[in-house]
């Protein structure tokens, strides 16, 4: 199945397809001041000015979110204890252009 037959149409800009998707998804704030970030166990915290284009790790649920943590950041535990970590819930986002660039092989 293509993405084009889920709409029942073909997928070219221009011919009036609005598309917006959003979900929920969970993040990890260290400090208020870094977000939990990376791909592939090569996970760091960032300070959020300094985001970027960097992936950011989200998880669909907190308990994946701590459980995630706990597993990959070695005083995870302790970060947690001193109430230096929060597990904040937030809106992803897809909107028309993104979705046409990515069906382009085009950089967001």
């Amino acid at each position: 199945m293509t993405i084009g037959s889920l709409f029942g149409r073909d997928l070219r800009e221009g011919q009036g397809l609005k598309l917006h998707i959003q979900r929920y998804r969970w993040i990890i704030v260290r400090d208020r001041k870094e977000i939990f970030c990376g791909l592939a166990q090569d996970y760091q915290f960032k300070n959020i000015d300094d985001i970027g284009s960097t992936a950011i790790k989200t998880y669909s649920s907190e308990q994946k979110a701590r459980y995630g943590f706990l597993n990959s950041w070695g005083n995870a535990q302790k970060l947690i204890d001193a109430g230096r970590v929060e597990f904040v819930q937030v809106i992803e986002s897809l909107g028309t252009q993104e979705f046409f660039k990515w069906l382009k092989g085009e950089k967001a």
